[in-house]
């Protein structure tokens, strides 16, 4: 199965499935309200596609082909494809899509169909040395394309057929096994562009995005951050990284919808609890329990006219803390709730007393609260799940200080395929902002005992529901008559997973539209076209699938 940016069932490093990770653009003001495009993740109105998984370094092992093997050097090869298709009427409940035309203007659509593929040729190496230390090394790039209509978004971002090849790892790492405390750990240092997630990816996961002329927005095949690189701890029960960084971006290529060119520094500690025979240490999803403090600094970040409208425009100089946590914290075995019961959180703190673009300051807030349980002793073993998410925002969009949560490299979750960050399908993946929004989402999982072409294949199914309401209307531009309510929204999952490299999944969804949630879609119009007749009702149906080789 693939678990779009969180990983299914918990698969440990099983797999390394691709994940829909969505960028979050923002766009200009447009009919008096400022226009939100929504991240690269879709939640759509028929049937939805699952995002696939990503996994934790290093990489797990999987059908590669082995090209070098001796007794102390390895070299392997692999390559990742996958593909995705869309259709959504009543695009952005009937205001439609609007793509650029090179000639100037826009085409619209109103039920946008697209699809998209992309290629990811993998190189590995390891030398174990007599020394008693390892050196390590990847090498990948990534093509992609987006067909037909392009995303959904209100001003697409893929449109015209966009295709490119980009670098994507490129790193060289030295591990080297340490011993304190009458224990047994390792020092890993790596440098140069990598992967880097801190837990499931909501606040630090993803440093490449794919709009513009990189295709595959929705697939969003693209993580890696550049260097220098990071130095990680891995003991029991504490890990730890240092991290000097910056993301990958290019207003160049991804039309003006990058983010900021953004660097950091900064270093995550956490304490964790390993399942039975897990190694939490080096794979998220062998946690049992955990609880993490993360803390960066951005040293330098873009504040050019490409962010002047952007809530991102006074990264540079910020300090941001988060505290988050999951698992089984508190395992009462009286109640019977030591592994059914589970608990997940974040809490991230913006803080800049020295912004640009007009800002005097930011003090901002996201966060999220998502108990769940597990039936373990039912038929189908169903999992429910109830999050509360507020992505913090100000009471005007004209305030001198930044109150609107920056999600900075969101990445769609590792723990879930459907059920991700992104607020469904339909609205959430394509025209809800991330940022001064509250959403309420309750999840319901199922594996029924199916098995279509072998004894260990799996099929998951799923509903998933979102309420989602502005906080503040005027905080996006929009007048107060409008109301908060953006759109209440149902989609449907089934996943497949073969093995663990080869997946796929079918979803679809319907989205009802609230008041706050036409005054968004008739904002994304572009100057000089009529407001459409707005709907009630928008829908999607996706499919996606994913094969390692």
């Amino acid at each position: 199965m693939m678990a779009r940016q969180e990983q299914t069932n918990e698969q440990k490093n099983k797999q390394s499935l691709h994940a829909r990770s969505k960028a979050v653009a923002d766009g200009a003001p447009k009919n008096g309200a400022q226009r939100w495009k929504a991240p690269l993740l879709q939640y759509g109105g028929g049937v939805f596609l699952a995002s696939t998984l990503c996994t934790t370094d290093p990489l797990p092992a999987r059908a590669d082909a082995t090209l070098v093997s001796t007794s102390h050097v390895s070299i392997k090869a692999g390559l990742d494809i996958g593909g995705a298709a869309f259709s959504l009427p009543n695009t952005n409940f009937g205001a439609g899509s609007y793509a650029p035309l090179a000639s100037g203007g826009y085409s619209r659509h109103t039920h946008t169909t697209y699809g998209e593929l992309y290629g990811k040729p993998i190189l590995t190496g390891r030398w174990d040395t007599d020394w008693g230390f390892s050196v390590f090394g990847t090498a990948s790039a990534v093509g992609s394309t987006t067909m037909g209509d392009g995303d959904a978004e209100s001003i697409s971002q893929t449109s015209g057929t966009p295709r490119a090849v980009t670098l994507e790892d490129a790193n060289l790492g030295v591990e080297v096994p340490v011993s304190l405390w009458h224990g047994h750990q390792k020092v890993i240092v790596e440098g140069g562009r990598q992967r880097f997630q801190v837990d499931d990816g909501f606040l630090i996961g993803k440093g490449t995005y794919s709009s513009g002329e990189r295709g595959a927005w929705w697939y969003a095949p693209r993580y890696a951050f550049s260097g220098p690189g990071t130095i990680k701890f891995e003991g029991d029960p504490v890990r730890a990284d240092i991290f000097m960084i910056e993301n990958n971006s290019d207003n160049d290529q991804d039309l003006d919808n990058d983010r900021p060119k953004t660097k950091l520094v900064g270093f995550d500690v956490s304490w964790f609890r390993n399942k039975k025979g897990g190694n939490g240490a080096s794979t998220y999803e062998d946690r049992a329990a955990y609880v993490t403090l993360t803390y960066f600094h951005v040293r330098d970040a873009d504040t050019s006219a490409h962010y002047d409208y952007s809530t991102r425009a006074d990264r540079n100089g910020m300090n941001v803390t988060a505290l988050s946590w999951g698992g089984t914290l508190f395992p009462i075995k009286a109640l019977g709730i030591s592994k059914d019961f589970t608990f997940y959180g974040n809490v991230v703190s913006e803080q800049n007393s020295h912004a640009g673009n007009g800002y005097k300051s930011v003090q901002a807030f996201g966060m999220y609260f998502e108990p769940g349980y597990t039936f373990s002793t039912l038929p189908w073993t169903p999992h429910v799940f109830y999050r509360y998410t507020r992505f913090g925002g100000g009471r005007s969009s004209h305030s001198s200080v930044k109150r609107s949560y920056d999600t900075f490299f969101l990445y769609d979750g590792r723990r879930y395929t459907y059920g991700g960050y992104w607020p469904g399908e339909i609205v959430g993946m394509y025209l809800a902002p991330l940022s001064d929004l509250e959403i309420h989402q309750l999840d319901l999982t199922a594996i029924p005992p199916v098995h279509l072409f072998r004894r260990t294949d799996e099929l998951k199914l799923g509903l998933h529901f979102y309420d989602l309401s502005l906080l503040y209307t005027g905080g996006v531009g929009l007048q107060n008559s409008h109301g908060r309510h953006v759109s209440d929204e149902l989609d449907v999952s089934a996943e497949y997973a073969l093995d663990s490299t080869t997946s796929g999944a079918i979803a679809g969804g319907v989205a009802f539209a609230g008041p706050a949630g036409r005054a968004l879609a008739q904002a994304g119009v572009p100057a000089g076209f009529d407001i459409p007749n707005m709907k009630r009702e928008a829908g999607i149906i996706e499919a996606y699938f994913y094969k390692h080789f």
